[in-house]
């Protein structure tokens, strides 16, 4: 231990430090107060033994001066006086010594009052070092409080504020000048009755800590909080976990709409195969219905027209369930915005005011699926307009150039717009209709707008929001304009055979549809074989090439169940014949055969379902396509 003596006298000093070394402790004499403060402004002493009487500053006056300073009371002060006086030693008391040796000094009594010093130097030792690392640890909790990314508020037993760190005043937008101090329910009166005053009480009652989310009473923001009992109070961490709630919640939700999707899909595909064997046989009944029997057609006829619109609810379904890569072929959007605006308007209080011109341009789109986009705008603007009205449908060529910030490449386009004369989109709303599950009704899913921006997009075009205002709101989408106008398909007679017999051989799963396939071509003229899956359309295509009697045309269906579907069937029939002219077909409209069939040899795309019409239209162009192009490559 290090020991400062102050003795005077030179006997006595010699004599102290002698006694006090043979104790192993390192001794530092001096002669006066002055010299011991400089000799304390560079060592530190935890142990002191000083004379009452010295030249100058006396012991006891410097006693008191050790004392009154920061760290006076981290050392331990002998005093060593030559006076008896009670009084004397308890002034020596009061000064601040935490013991006393009279003069003359008796051996014994040192070692006892040394050993003494020594046992309570070190209980000194360890509590100052233990609040030192208590200070310590003070401030890097405050430090790491002050600076965490999470907000901290600390509360006593009266529910009054004591602390509250930075991240906190910003997320209760009050300063802590202005909280500490104030009762929590009297500063927030709102959170009275909520998960928060509960489960704060709960942690105060029970004293012990607890985990919660909770919404803000305003029901905009949610909040993950660890609150604990500390002092007889409660201190709390909260952190603002709206995106992380808004995320789950957006992933629940698209877990469940694509579930959803799933379902609707296989709804709509196994539809699409039935519906096919109900249109075509109602076209095979009107074929053989006696022209004279008007009512019998006119029944026909409704019931087409009803296939027709299932058909078209159950693509609607098909592009939900996938968002559907467009089957695109080139059409007039005049026709096709007639057709879908009567379609989407039928049976209610609105009317539509078309101006189209008449030099238009053709554009090359998925039917189906613009028709969607169509009566997703229409469907607005009916509910814009409850009260009935009129829905301005407008159409316009358009050259679009390279401007810096552009949204849509140079060239050529379409531009619809939709008007309704409802109150508009309101400002704060504009830029989220798009997103999907936006929505501001309580009985919608949010997905019109979104799939109907996705679908443009997919078609090489743009939708948004062109204006609004109280006035009402104008949609406009913009579609790449075609170079080719659209295919002209000559009339087939309904009845007689082709120039010279072609035979066509047919691949399905479905015994329905394989019947009426080939019932609608044999009324073409066409000589048919029907198959069940790929492994024996094969085997019935190369028996038929060694037997000099080829097929013209194989028509594959895209999915067959435990077997070969089109696609490995096609890659095995250019194996065997590079210009085999071969048609897709299939009950999902978006499948990827289908919306890009010739990168995969296809000659033709069939969705399902079709018509005598539609049999007639993809055969003709396959083969015209197969005589103006060399055979499939890959």
């Amino acid at each position: 231990m290090n020991i400062l003596l102050v003795e005077d006298q030179d006997d006595s000093r010699k004599t102290l430090s002698r006694l006090i070394g043979m104790r192993g402790h390192k001794v530092t004499q001096v002669a006066t107060a002055e010299e011991a403060e400089r000799a304390m402004a560079t060592e530190t002493f935890p142990f002191l033994i000083l004379d009452w009487v010295l030249p100058g500053k006396s012991g006891i006056d410097l006693c008191r001066e050790l004392r009154a300073r920061q760290d006076g009371d981290e050392m331990f002060i002998l005093l060593v006086t030559g006076k008896t006086d009670r009084a004397d030693l308890e002034m020596a008391l009061e000064a601040g010594g935490n013991d006393y040796l009279t003069k003359p000094i008796d051996l014994s009594l040192l070692n006892v009052r040394l050993a003494v010093a020594e046992r309570q130097i070190r209980d000194l030792t360890e509590r100052n070092q233990a609040r030192v690392a208590l200070q310590q640890s003070a401030r890097t909790l405050t430090d790491i409080l002050e600076n965490t990314t999470d907000s901290f508020f600390a509360l006593d037993y009266a529910w009054r504020f004591t602390y509250v760190n930075p991240e906190a005043e910003s997320s209760f937008g009050r300063s802590r000048k202005e909280l500490l101090g104030g009762e929590l329910w009297q500063k927030f009166p709102e959170l009275r009755g909520t998960t928060f005053e509960k489960n704060y009480r709960r942690v105060m009652a029970e004293q012990a800590p607890i985990e919660f989310e909770a919404c803000d009473p305003s029901g905009t923001k949610w909040f993950e909080v660890h609150a604990y009992p500390s002092g007889g109070g409660v201190s709390a961490f909260f952190r603002d976990v709206t995106e992380r709630k808004r995320a789950e919640d957006d992933r629940l939700t698209k877990g469940k709409i694509e579930s959803l999707g799933t379902l609707a899909g296989g709804i709509a595909h196994d539809l699409n195969n039935i519906l096919t064997v109900i249109s075509g046989n109602i076209g095979l009944a009107q074929l053989e219905a006696p022209v004279e029997e008007k009512n019998l057609l006119g029944c026909l006829a409704k019931a087409s027209q009803a296939a027709q619109e299932a058909a078209h609810m159950s693509s609607q379904l098909l592009t939900f369930s996938k968002g559907g890569s467009p089957v695109k072929k080139v059409v007039r959007m005049s026709e096709l915005l007639a057709k879908s605006a009567h379609f989407s308007l039928h049976g209610s209080n609105l009317r539509a005011d078309m101006d189209i011109p008449p030099d238009l341009w053709p554009t090359e789109v998925d039917p189906t699926q613009i028709e969607q986009v169509i009566n997703a705008l229409m469907i607005n603007a009916r509910e814009a307009m409850p009260s009935g009205g009129t829905v301005d449908i407008s159409a316009r060529n358009a050259e679009l150039d390279d401007k810096p910030g552009a949204l849509l490449p140079t060239g050529r386009y379409i531009k619809v717009a939709i008007a309704d004369h409802g109150g508009g989109v309101p400002v704060d709303m504009a830029t989220k209709i798009f997103d999907p599950y936006f929505t501001t009704k309580p009985v919608s899913s949010g997905l019109g707008l979104s799939i109907s921006f996705s679908i443009v997009k997919k078609h090489g075009g743009m939708l948004h929001l062109e204006q609004s205002s109280p006035a009402g709101a104008v949609f406009a989408f913009f579609l790449p304009a075609a170079k080719a106008e659209p295919a002209v398909v000559r009339n087939i007679p309904n009845s007689g055979l082709p120039c010279s017999l072609q035979r066509i051989l047919v691949m399905d799963d479905e015994e329905g549809i394989r019947e009426l396939t080939s019932q609608l071509l044999n009324t073409l003229g066409y000589e048919v074989t029907a198959v069940t899956d790929g492994v024996e359309a094969v085997n019935t295509y190369e028996r038929a090439m060694r037997r000099g009697e080829n097929f013209q045309a194989v028509i594959l269906d895209a999915t067959i169940r435990g077997g070969m579907g089109g696609l490995a069937t096609i890659s095995r029939l250019r194996n065997i014949d590079p210009s085999v002219v071969a048609i897709i077909c299939s009950g999902y409209s978006d499948e990827a055969a289908l919306a890009e069939f010739l990168q995969y040899g296809f000659r033709g795309a069939l969705p399902k379902p079709f018509t005598r019409r539609d049999l007639a239209d993809v055969l003709q162009r396959a083969f015209i396509t197969s005589k103006n192009e060399p055979a499939f490559v890959r």
